[in-house]
């Protein structure tokens, strides 16, 4: 590889759109420097093409082969293709938030209908994480295309399922797709841009992230109500996905993408692997995916099943961290980070907000769809609003951190809304006036927006440049298992608050009046479907039922808070490092 390849690397992503362009008389420095250098930076690239530097060195050579020859629409191309596909993955990420009374009630099967949601955050968090290092020897492209294409076609196998097990396979492949969608688009611009820019880049990311966020319910709602049903919201996804898949085909054209597949055969390139880290990292993720999910709601919590799980996720996880650590010279997950304290509090903070945010994403369209018995296009316009403040604090907080180069009191800001917002989402009633109920989202979405745009940086900072792939795909790691654990545990919370208060509620009708057959079928029933509720339920024991609904909801809501208190205790030990404005961030100070 390349010596000293950080201080010859050059980018191209500046300016990328007409919002971002800082200076329209400004040159690129790429397209400047490139000319001189990139025949003798070639020659000693294939020089040193070896395999003990490419486990260190590999991902500061990802750059482009002849950028000289790109035009501003070969940029803006590149750019919108790699953006299209995290609007997609956010946008069927909540697509299903308003779906699912509506597919649970189609399919008759309501207690299992979160795993609609979970399975889809389950296989972005299992498979996210092997995205980064596997990138540095396949290359960015490859795996781009490979992930527009899981994503294709498990959204195909959703919009075609006749079953809820068929949806939710589908799901899961999708989720493999919409995981490599997020985290390949962050790892290949942090290979070309400065870290003291790259907030606008990622605060542009998020914009599209967070428009993907707030389309979705929308989306969902539309098609449900007005559209051919639920599964055309997946199928129109296709044409979309497609698009993205042969503008990266075409346009994105890495140097070191090319070297690679020219120089280095398939068994050379699959023996780079760490395939005791992978099978050991996939494992644990699965089992404590699973063990979340089926903990509480499939599985008691006191039963043997329930606690062998426990123990295989334990001893799973003990087996990643001695082989990464112990097993490997080059980690596919490079857990030794973690002994960063920026690292750690940044991973913990996306955890905890995560967690906390996307249970209040799927929760609060269900205390409006059961409480409120309101329809999904209702539901779809009050999520609009998230979109509005997710976009305000990303773009703002890309260009606040580009501006004056510091991120520590704005982090610590977003954990004060953060915990503001979800004050208002716990005090939601019937009451409470339309407008505000529009806005409850947008309170948080700020937080969030601005909290995964400075956590990022924060840990990309604290690592050096060769790194920086493998430290992203941490920080996804963490937000997307906390995602998954969030809807997981919210479900079980909601659960079992609902089961419990409902059976103690509709038994106390107890009478001559009502039979223990007839009170056991409503329980049954109400357990099963909100749309029953509002709509079947008899009138003696209707508002009961949605008291019911409220109770869960608001412990639901609670748990969420706690969530956003300890991801503000989590960014307390964060350290705030310099950001370069060169691409060379051996300058950054290092813990």
């Amino acid at each position: 590889m390349v010596e000293n390849a950080t201080s010859e690397r050059t980018y191209i992503f500046e300016p990328i759109l007409g919002e971002l362009v800082e200076d329209s008389g400004t040159s690129t420095p790429l397209l400047e420097s490139m000319r001189g250098t990139s025949t003798q930076n070639n020659k000693r690239y294939h020089s040193s093409f070896d395999r003990t530097k490419i486990g260190s060195d590999r991902i500061t050579e990802h750059n482009f082969k002849n950028s000289s020859e790109l035009s501003a629409r070969h940029i803006i191309t590149i750019a919108s293709s790699m953006f299209l596909g995290i609007f997609l993955a956010a946008l069927d990420n909540t697509v299903v938030s308003t779906l699912l009374p509506h597919i649970g009630s189609e399919f008759n099967d309501m207690p299992r209908i979160s795993l609609v949601a979970t399975v889809y955050l389950m296989s972005s968090a299992v498979f996210q994480p092997l995205f980064g290092k596997i990138s540095d020897i396949f290359g960015r492209k490859p795996l781009l295309v490979l992930s527009n294409m899981m994503f294709f076609f498990g959204c195909l196998i959703c919009g075609l399922s006749y079953n809820i097990w068929w949806l939710i396979f589908g799901r899961f492949v999708t989720g493999i797709g919409g995981g490599g969608l997020t985290s390949m688009c962050t790892i290949t611009l942090s290979d070309i841009i400065p870290l003291r820019n790259r907030a606008v880049y990622q605060g542009a990311g998020n914009f599209f992230y967070a428009l993907g966020t707030a389309c979705g319910g929308l989306v969902g709602g539309l098609f449900s109500q007005y559209g051919r049903g639920w599964r055309m919201a997946f199928l129109v996804q296709l044409p979309f996905c497609f698009l993205s898949c042969n503008l990266i085909i075409i346009y994105l054209r890495l140097a070191s993408d090319k070297d690679i597949s020219e120089r280095s055969p398939l068994t050379y390139k699959l023996k780079l692997i760490d395939w005791y880290g992978v099978i050991a990292l996939i494992s644990f993720l699965l089992l404590l995916m699973v063990t979340i999910t089926v903990g509480g709601q499939y599985m008691p919590y006191r039963s043997m099943n329930f606690l062998l799980l426990c123990i295989a996720v334990c001893v799973s996880g003990l087996i990643f961290v001695y082989t990464e650590i112990y097993w490997t010279s080059d980690p596919i997950l490079p857990v030794s980070f973690l002994k960063n304290k920026s690292v750690l509090g940044s991973s913990l903070a996306n955890w905890f907000c995560m967690m906390g945010m996307m249970t209040t994403t799927y929760y609060l369209p269900i205390y409006w769809s059961s409480v409120l018995n309101q329809g999904p296009v209702e539901i779809g316009k009050k999520s609009v609003s998230s979109f509005f403040s997710m976009a305000f604090g990303s773009f703002g907080t890309g260009y606040y951190v580009k501006r004056f180069g510091k991120y520590y009191k704005l982090m610590l800001l977003s954990c004060l809304i953060l915990i503001v917002g979800q004050l208002q989402i716990i005090s939601i009633n019937p009451k409470m006036s339309q407008w505000r109920q529009s806005i409850l989202l947008a309170v948080p979405g700020l937080g969030v927006a601005i909290l995964i745009t400075v956590t990022l940086l924060a840990m990309i900072a604290a690592v050096p440049q060769k790194h920086q792939a493998a430290t992203t795909s941490i920080s996804y790691a963490f937000r997307t298992t906390g995602c998954t654990i969030g809807v997981s545990l919210g479900a079980a919370i909601f659960q079992n608050c609902l089961r419990s208060v409902v059976t103690k509620a509709v038994m106390s009708f107890h009478s001559n009046i009502h039979s223990e057959r007839e009170l056991a079928y409503i329980i049954e029933r109400a357990l099963h479907s909100s749309d029953w509720v509002n709509n079947g339920s008899p009138d003696f024991v209707r508002q009961t039922l949605l008291d019911c609904y409220q109770y869960a909801c608001d412990k639901t809501f609670k748990f969420c808070l706690i969530c956003f208190v300890l991801t503000a205790a989590s960014c307390s030990v964060i350290k705030e490092h310099k950001l370069p404005t060169a691409l060379d961030s051996e300058d950054c100070s290092h813990e």
